[in-house]
């Protein structure tokens, strides 16, 4: 016990120091000698001035007054070109209550306090929502809170963003944008906040990441402010530092708490807890992601409150200003070089220059004085240096899109990787150069751009917008936009080989054959772009874009308008949704959309997603008509022809992916990506509507506008590659009425209906013959107008989802059938009328805090759940099987051969399936044994809960070690082999489950039912006289429940820096054969992981679990054991074997840095470990305590892969140990 006792008492210690440098004393990073306030920027450069004061709403406050005060007298002496900022937090404790509430007058006294700032202030004032402002009924409360700011400010563009949505984007004079997102938005739990998103455009978490990115990339050529309440990075309690006071005083009510403080303090940094930490899933996520996508950028500054201090951090090129510190206090601290602190009153103030340059000041207020705290160059503005490149160029120029040996493969690598068309890419082509200066009266260079793999370069010209893309694309951009969405990983896979085998992979694509598109597309009348291909070189027209572009292959193409200059032109694919959904007078041309995709089809592209389409609008009569424009036809005749390829391709998630050839291989996986646009876009269309489309360009797509088409291509591509398209487009066109009719099919399985945000009518009537007509009605002023009929058969469709969108709408469900299609009805936020005559296959989602009608016999689920209720085209998704192949040994069973098989049902539930089957089996060649496992998973139960079904069998096969029961038994390897103390059992098993998941918690309850016979091998411990009860070698029958809770929340996936563990889990299980043979137990365990260095280099990992059984009727393999990779680590598996148990695993992990190489970087590290712990069994008295000590090596490979090995020590030897994963 006294190990233990030292143990956690140098824990203890450790855990204090590394969470306790937080001081409210100013703190300079070691860069920071005298800061320099020589270099703020001059008045007469000074473009605009923003004024950042947080977490004010204690405005009421005398130490709070004091410090508005002092920045109020800043603000009545500025300019017009002026913002202030009030950074979230503006109304302490709950936000603005209700107006009968005794709480409103001091609520809004604290806001007028704060509002009384801008009275003589000639610039912008905006208040930025932040958690605290959703704490008065969430969003009531919060639009409550915004109605009263703007009306006191006589000023609609006071409070920002509006309408309780994620993000808005103004412009601040011509070249600053600001950014404001409500962070609490993302953070909150949508189903306690009915009608959220209602009046926003952006719908899904993942949407508003989309938008967030797409603002960037928009404003590249501006200083971007983007004002969010929580910081993206925090060195004060919400980001895990807290002062030696917050050690006795954990609570804001300072009742003393002594080593539970810090208990408190601990949890509240690694276990995130609360959504208001920075160590919490859903705040890290935000941060990672939004981190990620400005990791590149140099035009960006974050402005946020949340802590109540002042910090600067600089991470890369990630630069954080927090200002939370208007009516609050708590300490900070200053980590990086750059870094700043101040854990009192105070404020900010940025200055951005005409040239893009960005200053920061922050004040405090000292001795009853204001005092200038820190200062600091934020931005250096444009430091692009100018270099002169020749004015004239050849006409022509002669080159290839790859270099010619960058082509040149082995004969293995083609047969695995195929030779695509990879000869293409190294072959030189004569194409015409092309000038900037002289392009249509001389082009502009104004915004980079591209795809997740495309570099793209738009330019103005007199004549119009233009684009070009370049023929060369990017790996490192599509494994930074897929695959590593929360981390930043550009740098380190640059040149390397990922980089070099995705480059290699896209030779898939055929370069030159967009050249070929547009006059087959003509010809069949489908919209369509006309890239002319040109070498573009490095020019001085280009500019700073010089650095990334020029010198290569590019397709130069007419840009569609962009939607800002003509907002009803040009639309996107989320624009159309919105329009179809605001009246019905906006309707999809359902025939041109249909030719379009049947051309998609034909020519092979299988990448038309959502944002591959441009829409165009036109007025016809009192409709208007959207019509679709194709974009990036890169993916057009691709080639896959390697062995390895193919196999990666029968994934699920690349199964769309398939070769151009002369038939279609499975018409509805090539159609994946697109599948939720055809479903949304195409409710009127029959079966022969698909058929006449694929006629239509059967007969216009003739064989001469085809070879035509492909003299379009450089002559030198023109090769056998070439001639084959050809021939498999005429093969492929004779077949396209079959793969429209196929595919018609797939979407008639579920069909997918929706109304308007306008008042509407649906009725639906049940017809013989297993038929239900929908009509769909505008209930207007003037009586009703039928928008849509149609009638479904159930041989055809097995589902229809009918989403009446907003407004007051009508539902009747008429007709008597039996076995009937099944309706899925799903109302708004408004008032719904369900009027259902018969609930035959009937069901009504709406939500439960809305009022609505509904008769008595109809069946409803009445749930404020966001995401069962909102109206998403892209819900569903194919349902699919997967098999992999297991391979295993251990040296009981020999070689294990296996397969394990699963099926994913896609539904209207989701969380994110429908259902999921496991089946898993194994056959085991050295016992001539098999296994056979099944596992389901049945989602969306109620909310996070759901269902789980666990059932096996196998025959004999190690199950576990049996060394004998007790503290003190004997480990005699070196006279026995091995195998003596290994133990083979027969085992079945039924255990169906109730879970309820949520991010880093997971509760389950499962009944049991268990059988298991142990076997008597010869020549094994398990086999001696009086060894064990030989009941066991007879099966036995139990039945039981289990409850477990687990909590895990852990910073990386993969040796992570912060973690917090705990589980507590109760078992029950009785003899069926044997009633009297009961035995409860009860299990729990904590764990910890914090990094003691700033730079999370040195990181101390540490995890403790006991054990009981409750009960003294148990069998051996019942019993609590110890040893193993988990926690004796220098002891074999199951070493020592008790009633009850405990032990503590701790590791103290050095991080010696990364590994530059041509594959992967590696992070290596090692970590020196020691366990202890013991058994305890009735009447054996010992006080021996076990330990086992080592040292270990892990490898981290990007936060995705971790590898460890380790050789730990015991009293019973050595033990090597290798595996998977970095964690407790």
């Amino acid at each position: 016990m006294k190990i233990f006792a030292a143990k956690y008492t140098m824990l203890s210690a450790l855990a204090i120091i590394s969470i306790s440098c937080a001081t409210e004393k100013a703190q300079y990073g070691k860069n920071i000698k005298n800061f320099n306030t020589s270099q703020r920027i001059k008045d007469e450069d000074i473009a605009h001035t923003f004024y950042l004061v947080g977490d004010a709403g204690n405005a009421d406050q005398d130490h709070a007054k004091k410090i508005l005060n002092q920045l109020k007298s800043k603000l009545d002496s500025a300019d017009q070109n002026s913002t202030l900022l009030f950074l979230g937090d503006n109304i302490y404790p709950r936000g603005l209550p209700s107006k009968d509430s005794k709480d409103r007058k001091l609520a809004e006294e604290k806001l007028d306090d704060q509002i009384a700032l801008a009275n003589k202030f000639k610039g912008q004032s905006i208040f930025v929502p932040g958690n605290h402002d959703w704490y008065s009924n969430g969003i009531i409360g919060l639009k409550e809170e915004q109605d009263y700011v703007i009306e006191k400010l006589n000023d609609k563009k006071a409070f920002s963003p509006k309408n309780s949505c994620a993000i808005e984007t103004r412009k601040i004079g011509k070249d600053i944008a600001l950014i404001t997102i409500d962070s609490e938005w993302f953070l909150a739990d949508w189903d306690k906040n009915p009608g959220i998103n209602e009046k926003c455009d952006i719908k899904t978490r993942e949407d508003f990441f989309t938008e967030f990115e797409d603002q960037i990339s928009k404003n590249q050529n501006k200083t971007i402010i983007v004002a969010v309440h929580h910081p993206l990075i925090d060195h004060g309690s919400h980001g895990g530092y807290y002062s030696m006071e917050k050690q006795l005083f954990p609570l804001e009510n300072k009742i003393p708490l002594p080593i539970l403080a810090t208990g408190i303090n601990l949890m509240r940094a690694t276990g995130g807890i609360t959504h208001q930490d920075l160590s919490n899933p859903n705040y890290r996520k935000l941060a990672a992601r939004i981190k990620t996508l400005i990791a590149d950028k140099e035009n960006v500054i974050l402005v946020s409150g949340h802590d109540h201090n002042l910090q600067y951090i600089e991470q890369g090129n990630i630069r954080q200003i927090i200002s939370g510190a208007g009516s609050k206090s708590e300490a900070a601290a200053a980590i990086s070089p750059n870094d700043f602190s101040y854990g009192q009153n105070g404020y900010a103030v940025l200055k951005i220059s005409k040239k893009g340059e960005a200053f920061v000041d922050y004040f405090g207020r000292e001795n009853d004085q204001e005092k200038l705290l820190f200062s600091h160059s934020v931005l250096k503005g444009d430091n692009y240096t100018k270099t002169d490149y020749p004015k004239d160029f050849p006409a022509t120029t002669t080159t290839s899109i790859y270099n010619q040996k960058d082509t040149k493969k082995s004969g293995f690598y083609k047969m695995l990787w195929g030779n695509n068309y990879r000869e293409m890419y190294g072959t030189q082509v004569s194409v015409p150069t092309l000038d900037l200066d002289t392009l249509y009266g001389g082009a502009k260079a104004t915004r980079a751009g591209g795809g997740h793999q495309t570099n793209s370069l738009r330019l103005d010209t007199p004549k119009g917008e233009y684009v070009i893309r370049a023929l060369h694309k990017s790996g490192v951009r599509f494994l930074q936009s897929v695959a590593f969405k929360d981390r930043y990983v550009v740098d380190d896979f640059a040149d390397g080989f990922a980089d070099q085998f995705l480059l290699d992979f896209y030779t898939s694509s055929n370069p030159y054959t967009p050249l070929a598109i547009g006059t087959m597309a003509e010809s069949i009348g489908v919209k369509h772009t006309d890239p002319s291909l040109v070498y573009v070189p490095k020019q001085n027209a280009l500019g700073k874009y010089n650095q990334n572009f020029g010198n290569e292959l590019y397709y130069l193409e007419v840009r569609p308008a962009e939607t800002e200059e003509n907002p009803n032109k040009v639309l996107s694919t989320e624009d159309v949704i919105k329009l179809l959904a605001k009246d019905e007078k906006y309707k999809m041309d359902e025939s041109a959309y249909i030719r379009a995709r049947l051309f998609d089809m034909l020519i092979g592209d299988w990448d038309r997603h959502y944002d591959q389409w441009k829409w165009e609008q036109k007025a016809v009569g009192d409709k208007v008509l959207i019509s679709p424009i194709p974009k990036d036809r890169d993916q057009a005749f691709v080639k896959y022809d390697g062995l390895a390829t193919q196999m990666f391709l029968n994934f699920p998630g690349l199964r769309h992916m398939q070769s151009f050839g002369p038939k279609i291989k499975n018409v509805k996986w090539f159609n994946m990506e697109p599948f939720p646009l055809d479903l949304a876009f195409t409710n009127n269309a029959t079966e022969e509507d698909w058929k006449r489309e694929a006629d239509f360009i059967k007969a216009n797509l003739t064989k001469n506008v085809i070879e035509e088409a492909f003299k379009n291509l450089p002559k030198e591509v023109q090769n056998a590659d070439i001639e084959s398209i050809k021939q498999n487009l005429e093969l492929r066109k004779n077949d396209l009425a079959t793969y429209a009719s196929d595919y018609y099919k797939v979407l008639r399985k579920t069909v997918i209906l929706t109304g308007t945000n306008k008042k509407d009518r649906f009725e639906i009537t049940r017809l013989p013959n297993h038929e239900t007509q929908v009509k769909i009605f505008r209930n207007k002023k003037d009586g009703e107008e039928l928008t849509f009929e149609k009638v479904y058969n159930k041989n055809e469709t097995s589902e229809i989802w009918v989403y009446t969108l907003g407004d007051d709408d009508d539902l009747v469900v008429k007709g008597d059938q039996n076995n009937p299609i099944k309706l899925r009805l799903l109302g708004g936020l408004n008032h719904d009328n369900y009027n259902i005559e018969r609930d035959n296959r009937v069901k009504i989602y709406d939500y439960k805090s809305k009022n609505n009608t509904i008769s008595k016999n109809a069946s409803a689920k009445l749930t404020d759940d966001y995401d069962l209720n909102e109206y998403n085209y892209k819900r569903l998704k194919y349902s699919f099987w997967t098999a992999t192949p297991n391979l295993g040994y251990n040296p009981d069973d020999e070689i294990v051969l296996g397969m394990t098989t699963s099926f994913v049902k896609n539904g209207f539930k989701r969380n994110p399936f429908a259902a999921k089957h496991n089946l898993k089996t194994n056959y085991f060649t050295g016992s001539k044994g098999y296994e056979i496992a099944y596992e389901g998973i049945f989602p969306r139960l109620v909310g996070n809960w759901y269902y789980g079904l666990n059932t096996g069998f196998t025959s004999s096969r190690f199950i576990r070690n049996y060394f004998g029961n007790g503290n003190l038994t004997i480990n005699e390897e070196k006279i026995f082999e091995e195998d003596f103390y290994r133990v083979r059992a027969k085992e079945f098993y039924v255990k169906p489950s109730i879970n309820w998941r949520k991010n880093a918690s997971w509760f389950t309850a499962n009944l049991a039912y268990e059988a298991i016979k142990i076997e008597k091998t010869a020549n094994r411990r398990i086999s001696l006289p009086n060894i064990v009860d030989d009941q066991v070698f007879k099966t036995q029958h139990f039945a039981g429940i289990d409850l477990k809770f687990d909590f895990e929340n852990l910073n990386k996936n993969v040796n992570p820096s912060l973690g917090m563990k705990f589980k507590a889990a109760f078992s029950y299980r009785q003899n069926l054969e044997n009633t009297d043979n009961k035995l409860p137990t009860f299990e729990t365990g904590l764990g910890f992981i914090h990094y003691i260095t700033n730079n999370e280099k040195v990181i101390v990992s540490t995890y403790a679990e006991a054990k009981w059984l409750l009960s003294n009727d148990y069998q051996f393999f019942q019993m609590a054991t110890l040893g193993g990779n988990q926690n004796l680590r220098g002891f074999r598996f199951d070493r020592f074997y008790g009633k009850s148990s405990f032990y503590q695993t701790t590791d103290l992990r050095f991080d010696l840095g990364t590994i530059k190489n041509a594959y992967l970087p590696i992070n290596v590290g090692l970590f020196a470990g020691f366990d202890f712990g013991r058994v305890w069994i009735p009447n054996e008295i010992t006080d021996k305590w076990h330990n086992s000590f080592g040292l270990g090596l892990w490898l981290n490979a990007l936060d995705k892969i971790g590898v460890q090995a380790s050789y730990f020590r015991s009293s019973d030897g050595g033990r090597i140990a290798l595996g998977f994963g970095v964690d407790f």
